[in-house]
């Protein structure tokens, strides 16, 4: 590999293809070394478009070197708090993508137990649409039988977790559910108004699910429905990723915005083959107080969005 002079890069000496370095100190890693090796083992041995990829690893004394595809597009936590919210096209395609990965990892028996915005990549395709990659399998594991470990990040923890009945792959589908509900809407099924983790917790485990007006109002119904099914407490009668892939509103949100994507390529196409400068513009912002102000939003999003698992991690 050749180091580029951008922090956190390199390029490929045989093809001049460009990628990341995620650089960890080891120092932070005392104690939490099997995460490490958790996600070079698991990440490693994964090939699917919609997943990020490592290609090697290095490790000194001080750093370990992971080499991985560069998806250059920030995180969704980004794109979310820049954006606001998304329409329901927008939302089914990320769905899409993120539901070929849940199902390509659940059909291997591996559960990622920290979905979340944060640890879904964007690759931009076309003004304002998002393709999205999974990565971070730090907490990532097989499972061939129920998991009793807690872990996860509240926001997004299934209530299984929490009421220590046994867990598996249906965790991350209720992961999933939060965050279309958060992409159309801008903000989560479940919060606590003073971010009191206890009252969050309850919450969950109760799942009432709302859709308050006026922020739910524009909605479609098709919409509601899947999340209502992605969001079912009882992990059993909760949608798969394999059927959430094919459930009619994704399929046909999705269509439509690649559709779209293609529309929207084809003029700066033309434009380059013209020799006209091609210019890629920042989609506009939504009106966020359609939802929430900016800064209950992106407090309510990022609910102690730290994982919880350092504080309560049982091995």
């Amino acid at each position: 590999m050749q180091r580029l002079n951008v922090r956190g890069g390199c390029r490929r000496r045989d093809n001049g293809q460009t990628l990341a370095i995620k650089i960890v100190e080891r120092t932070k890693l005392i104690g939490r070394e099997h995460m490490m090796q958790n996600e070079l083992s698991l990440l490693g041995s994964l090939r699917h478009p919609r997943i990020v990829r490592l290609f090697a690893h290095h490790h000194t004394n001080t750093h370990s070197y992971l080499v991985m595809e560069l998806v250059s597009g920030g995180d969704l936590f980004e794109a979310i708090s820049d954006r606001g919210k998304f329409s329901e096209a927008e939302a089914g395609l990320m769905v899409s993508d993120v539901s070929e990965a849940l199902n390509y990892i659940h059909c291997k028996s591996i559960v990622h137990r920290d979905l979340k915005p944060e640890n879904l990549l964007v690759e931009q395709v076309a003004a304002g649409i998002c393709r999205l990659k999974l990565g971070d399998f730090g907490l990532a594991m097989v499972v061939t039988e129920p998991v009793f470990t807690i872990c996860g990040t509240p926001t997004y923890v299934a209530p299984e977790i929490l009421c220590e009945t046994g867990y598996g792959v249906a965790v991350d589908v209720w992961a999933l559910g939060v965050i279309l509900y958060i992409l159309v809407c801008g903000f989560p099924p479940f919060r606590s108004r003073n971010r009191d983790q206890v009252e969050l917790f309850q919450l969950i485990k109760q799942a009432q699910l709302n859709f308050p007006s006026p922020y739910w109002d524009p909605i479609s119904e098709e919409a509601r429905g899947l999340i209502r099914a992605l969001l079912q407490p009882d992990p059993t009668v909760r949608l798969t990723a394999e059927q959430t892939l094919l459930h009619p509103w994704v399929k046909a949100m999705a269509s439509t915005c690649k559709q779209r994507a293609l529309t929207d390529k084809t003029p700066r196409d033309t434009e380059a083959t013209e020799g006209k400068p091609e210019t890629v513009q920042k989609p506009p912002k939504t009106n966020t107080t359609e939802s929430l102000t900016d800064k209950t939003r992106k407090r309510a999003i990022n609910e102690e969005n730290l994982p919880f698992i350092l504080d309560i991690l049982l091995y």
